[in-house]
Parts: C-alpha cells; structure tokens; sequence
C-alpha cells in the first residue's frame, strides 16, 4: 500500500438511502450499514468488539426484513409491525443507530477539524461521549478508552494529499445523508417510545 493512500475511500461507497423527506428503504439502510461496518474494520483489530456489535444488530434487522420482504420494504413499516413482537427489531435499530451516529460524528468531527490534526482519538471520544457512553458501564468504557487510544491517524485513514480531499469531498455529500438518516430513525423511535429499550 502506498504509505499516503487512504485506508477508507468513501467514493467507493453506496451510502446511505432517500432523501429525508423519504422513507427509508430497508435493504438499502442495512446494506449501507454493513459498509459502515467495513469502515470500522480499517480502524484495526482493537474494533473487533465494536464490529461485531453492529454485526448482531445488522444481523437480527435482516432476519426480521427476510420474513417478509414485501410488508418490510420501509424500515418505518417494519418496525411499527414489530413492535409488538418482543421488541427484536426496535431493539436491534436502537443500538444499531446508536453505533452508526457515533462513526457519523466521528467522521463529522474529523471534516470540521480545520487544524486537520493527525491524532483522531479526541475525535472518536467526542463521538463516543455524545452517543454509546450513557448506556455503557463501567467496564465497557474502560475497554472504550483503551480502543480509541489505538484509532489510526487521520493521515492512515483517510489519506493525505490528493486522497485526503477526494474523500473530503465525498463526505460533503455523505455525512448530511447518514446524519438526515439517524436523524429519522431517532424520531421513529422516540415517537413511539423505543427510544430506551433495555438491552
């Protein structure tokens, strides 16, 4: 690998579905999330716990959709069908949502940073502090800090020079869409109080 290339190329990514005006298609939002979940895979390995938390969620959304491709083609529809039905999908959402909004501010923090500084960690702890923190305890944020000390440079993941704008340029465009998203998933589920299920 050419040491400034980029271990993320966001152009090579489908992105997230709909304007927000829109509901969302469900197989779009998963099979975006899954790129999200590759992402996460270029931070390294220390990530493993995060990615296969978002896994299960993506996982358990799936299974729910595949039981009905047709009634579950909006994510809106799917959820409000399976509310009743031990909370599996809202739950999965819910969690899901929450570990996509924090790599969206994370990488919402890094395109607003106008030093463009090299370390990202205070980014991700933003990120992490605004999103996960109040539903984890102790133990898990003590596995947190330790995680986003390892987070690589700005530099290793996203490029340097010609590569770095290109994907700033991406991101333009890609983080108004995922946030617009997360944004109407968090209305979703506070509307229909599913906004603190218990894990």
């Amino acid at each position: 690998m050419n040491p400034s290339s980029a271990r993320i190329q966001f152009k090579a990514l489908k992105g997230f579905p709909g304007s927000a005006a829109d509901k969302i298609e469900t197989r779009a939002f998963l099979d975006a999330a899954l790129e999200i979940v590759t992402v996460i895979e270029s931070f390294g390995k220390l990530f493993t716990p995060v990615i296969n938390d978002m896994n299960g969620n993506i996982n358990k959304l799936s299974k729910v959709y595949g039981e009905n491709v047709l009634k579950h083609h909006y994510l809106e529809d799917m959820i409000l069908l399976n509310m009743k039905a031990e909370n599996v999908a809202p739950n999965a959402l819910l969690w899901l949502k929450r570990g996509l909004l924090l790599i969206c501010i994370f990488f919402e923090n890094i395109y607003n940073d106008a030093q463009r500084q090299e370390p990202l960690k205070l980014h991700l702890q933003n990120a992490y502090e605004r999103t996960l923190k109040p539903y984890h305890g102790f133990i898990v944020q003590s596995t947190i800090k330790i995680i986003y000390a390892w987070v690589p440079t700005r530099s290793q993941l996203i490029g340097q020079g010609e590569d770095q704008e290109e994907n700033l340029v991406v991101l333009a465009d890609y983080l108004p869409t995922m946030r617009a998203q997360m944004d109407k998933i968090d209305a979703l589920l506070k509307a229909h109080n599913l906004d603190e299920v218990p894990r």
